[in-house]
């Protein structure tokens, strides 16, 4: 729903009934990349058996300054503003978290109570700050875990050539905070992470991203860094390479874990306007929690229908 469309401060209300639950007796992706030994670079992060029907995404989104600046309130989710990157999404090549969720950065769940702000200060530089609540849990419409007051906190500042050019060419920094959890037993923690992405021609948009944390508030990695690109040799096809690296969190998965290592590729089709096929490939080396292995190739095969 949307308010104002053809002004420079359109309103919007957003969003989004979603379920990422594992099908009959299917293992999810996220299991699966548990049960092959991924400490850190889950080969699935994003599908889990824990997240049934909600009503994920109800906020109030509201643009102003001609498009420069906007903010956003309600239920939010996350993923989408904290370290804000243009292939941290499911529309495009990757499955793996080295590439999607940076697993340094304390997350919480989809759907958390929250606020955040973002704009332009001049043509190069653009500013954001955010707050969520830190207990919210994935697949549950409650309210309850905001009045425990522990909360995910991050402020961010990127530069890009023109503001018209930000969500593809930009260089951002983002610094997080998040409180202890009292009554799940989780530290406090905090940490930082750079991002950059550059569109070199039509078809070619490399980046790259590292970030590493205190190895508090049950992150993944205390260190973690990627490089990729995406290729579109075709308009309705898309070709994504990337290796990944992450340093785990000894705290949880014991002192002498293995640093581990991901390289994963995909081929978009876009079959049709509303429908798009992305086989992908995985290689997970040296899967910290599983000593056994030095390797494990993964394939999947990812349907995307927008009606």
């Amino acid at each position: 729903m949307a308010f104002a469309r053809d002004t420079g401060h359109p309103g919007r209300l957003e969003w989004r009934v979603e379920n990422r639950n594992e099908i009959g007796s299917f293992m999810s992706p996220s299991q699966l990349g548990s049960e092959i030994g991924a400490a850190a670079l889950n080969t699935g992060i994003g599908y889990n058996p824990n997240f049934p029907t909600d009503l994920a995404v109800l906020n109030w989104t509201q643009v102003l300054f001609d498009k420069r600046a906007g903010f956003a309130v309600g239920r939010l989710a996350f993923d989408i503003y904290l370290d804000a990157f243009m292939f941290q999404t499911f529309s495009r090549g990757f499955l793996n978290r080295a590439f999607l969720v940076n697993p340094t950065i304390g997350i919480t769940g989809i759907g958390a109570l929250g606020a955040v702000a973002k704009g332009f200060l001049t043509d190069n530089i653009l500013i954001g700050g955010q707050i969520h609540d830190g207990n919210a849990a994935s697949g549950e419409f409650d309210f309850d875990t905001f009045e425990e007051h522990e909360w995910l906190k991050a402020v961010e500042i990127a530069w890009t050539p023109s503001v018209d050019r930000y969500k593809t060419d930009r260089i951002q920094f983002t610094y997080w905070d998040k409180d202890e959890r009292e009554k799940a037993g989780v530290p406090k923690g905090r940490g930082w992470v750079v991002s950059a992405s550059w569109q070199l021609t039509d078809r070619l948009i490399p980046f790259t991203r590292f970030g590493h944390s205190d190895s508090g508030a049950g992150v993944a990695a205390e260190s973690a860094a990627s490089i990729g690109f995406e290729f579109a040799p075709r308009k309705d096809q898309a070709w994504s390479l990337s290796a990944g690296w992450a340093k785990p969190v000894k705290k949880t998965s014991g002192p002498d874990i293995d640093d581990e290592y991901m390289i994963e590729t995909s081929y978009q089709f876009q079959i049709w306007p509303f429908l798009s096929i992305t086989p992908d490939l995985q290689l997970l080396l040296n899967p910290a929690n599983n000593p056994d292995e030095n390797s494990v190739w993964v394939f999947g095969l990812r349907a995307i229908l927008a009606l």
